[in-house]
C-alpha cells in the first residue's frame, strides 16, 4: 500500500553483462519495480476478498504481504540514510510519511462525510468514532474496543478497512525510534539484531496461537473483560498492532540481511536462477494459503490454521518471493515488474483506501457478498478515483510541488 521510491531510480529491469556498482552506491536504496508488482497482486487479492469471500476465501492475506514489504522497505530506507549521513533524521522521515499518507486518507474521509451528509444523514453519528479513529490512526484499537471485528456484520461500515493502515502508521511512528537505538550499536551488529527480530516475530506467532480461542464465539470464554467491556479475543488477535507485528518484524529483519546492492557484491550475486525456483515455491505457498485460509468459518468460529501459524507462513512465503524479486539477475523481478503490475502497485495505497467505501456505498452493508456486476461497477468507480488521487493529490504533495507552486503564486 505504501510506495517508497527515491526521486532518481536506477533501472533494474535491464540486465547488463557485469554488475560493478561504485562502492558508495551500497548506501542507496534502489527502486525495485518487482516490489510494486507484489503490492499489485496483494491489493487485487484483498479487493476480490472484500467483494465476495466465496471467490477467494483467503484473499485477506494480501494485507500481511503489505506488512512484510513495508517492514522491509522502511528498514532499508533507514539503514541507507544512516549509511549516507551517519544519522536518521526523524523529523524528515515523519514528514515524508505524512505527505505520503495523510492527504489521501483525509480526502477520502472528507468525501465520505459529504456523501453521508447528503444521502445518509442518519449515519453521520454512527461513523463519528470511525472518523476520529481514522484521523488519528488508531482504527484497529477503536474497532477492538467497540466490538467492530473484521468480519462483524454492520449496516454501514465504510471505514473498517483503515485498521491495517493504523497498524502500519503506528509502526512508522515507533520503528524509526527503535532503529535510532539499534544503529547506535553499530551497523556491523545488524546481522545479529536481525536474528533477534526474527525470534521476536516467532514468539508473537506462538503467543497468538496459545491465545486463540477456537470454540463458540458466543461463549463467555471467547472474550476478555476489560474495564467493563467484553473484548473478543480473536478480534483483538487479528487487529492489534502487537499481534500483527510478525510480518513487519520479519520484513525488517530481512532488510538487515538482504540489501540489494550488497547482495550483488557478494557470493549470492549469481544465484538468480536458484532464487527463482524458491520464488515459485513461495508463490505456490501463497496461492495455497489464499485458497485455504479463512478468518472465520460459517458458524463464526475462527480458523485455527490462520491464528496458529497461518500469518507466519504467509510472511515466510512473502520473504522467499521478495528475495527473488529484489535480486538483480532473477527473472522473478522482471515478471513482477511488468508495466501493468507496476501501475497497479504504485497506486495500491489508493486502491486499498478507496475501494472499501465504494463497496459499502454500493451494497450498503458490510459482509454482503457482491455480484460480479456490482464488482465490475465498483472497479469502474474505484480505479478512476484512485488515478485522480495519485496524479493530482498524492504525487504533487509527496514531491512538494504544491509548496513550490504556492511560492511562485505568492
Amino acid at each position: 500500500m505504501i510506495s517508497d521510491k527515491p526521486r532518481t531510480a536506477p533501472d533494474l529491469t535491464a540486465r547488463p553483462l557485469e554488475w560493478n556498482p561504485p562502492r558508495p552506491a551500497i548506501s542507496r536504496v534502489p527502486y525495485l519495480p518487482g516490489l510494486d508488482g507484489m503490492r499489485a497482486v496483494a491489493v487485487v487479492a484483498v479487493m476480490v476478498y472484500h467483494a465476495n469471500h466465496d471467490w477467494l476465501a483467503g484473499g485477506f492475506i494480501g494485507v500481511e504481504v503489505f506488512f512484510v514489504i513495508s517492514g522491509y522497505l522502511i528498514t532499508l530506507l533507514l539503514i541507507g540514510e544512516h549509511e549516507r549521513s551517519g544519522q536518521i533524521d526523524l523529523k524528515q522521515f515523519w514528514l515524508r510519511r505524512a505527505r505520503r499518507l495523510l492527504p489521501a486518507v483525509f480526502t477520502m474521509m472528507g468525501a465520505l462525510m459529504v456523501y453521508c451528509a447528503v444521502f445518509k444523514r442518519d449515519r453521520l453519528g454512527e461513523i463519528r468514532g470511525d472518523i476520529i479513529a481514522g484521523a488519528t490512526y488508531v482504527s484497529n484499537w477503536y474497532q477492538i474496543w467497540v466490538g467492530q471485528g473484521y468480519t462483524a456484520g454492520a449496516s454501514f461500515a465504510p471505514l473498517r478497512h483503515l485498521w491495517s493502515l493504523a497498524v502500519e502508521e503506528q509502526f512508522y511512528l515507533v520503528w524509526p525510534l527503535v532503529m535510532v537505538g539499534l544503529m547506535r550499536l553499530g551497523r556491523r551488529r545488524l546481522p545479529d539484531i536481525s536474528r533477534w527480530l526474527a525470534l521476536a516475530a516467532l514468539v508473537i506467532a506462538v503467543v497468538m496461537g496459545f491465545l486463540f480461542y477456537g470454540g463458540d464465539p458466543a461463549s463467555p470464554d471467547a472474550s476478555w473483560e476489560i474495564a467493563g467491556r467484553s473484548i473478543s479475543i480473536n478480534d483483538a488477535l487479528y487487529l492489534s498492532t502487537i499481534t500483527r507485528a510478525t510480518g513487519l518484524l520479519l520484513g525488517a529483519s530481512f532488510a538487515m540481511l538482504w540489501r540489494p546492492y550488497a547482495v550483488m557484491r557478494g557470493p549470492l550475486r549469481h544465484k538468480g536462477r536458484e532464487l527463482d525456483l524458491l520464488a515459485l515455491a513461495g508463490l505456490a505457498g501463497l496461492c495455497g494459503l489464499a485458497w485455504f485460509l479463512q478468518v472465520t468459518y460459517e458458524d463464526g468460529r475462527g480458523d485455527p490454521w490462520l491464528f496458529r501459524g497461518g500469518f507466519l507462513a504467509v510472511a515466510l512465503c512473502t520473504l522467499v518471493v521478495m528475495a527473488a524479486v529484489t535480486h538483480r539477475t532473477a527473472a522473478t523481478g522482471r515478471v513482477f515488474g511488468t508495466p501493468v503490475l507496476v501501475y497497479l502497485g504504485t497506486r495500491s495505497y489508493g486502491l486499498y483506501l478507496y475501494h472499501w467505501p465504494v463497496y459499502q456505498i454500493i451494497r450498503e452493508a458490510a459482509g454482503v457478498k457482491m455480484s460480479l456486476t456490482q464488482f465490475v461497477l465498483a472497479m469502474a468507480i474505484t480505479v478512476p478515483i484512485t488515478e485522480a488521487s495519485y496524479r493530482w493529490l498524492e504525487t504533487p504533495i509527496r514531491k512538494q510541488r504544491v509548496g513550490r507552486w504556492w511560492r511562485r503564486v505568492t
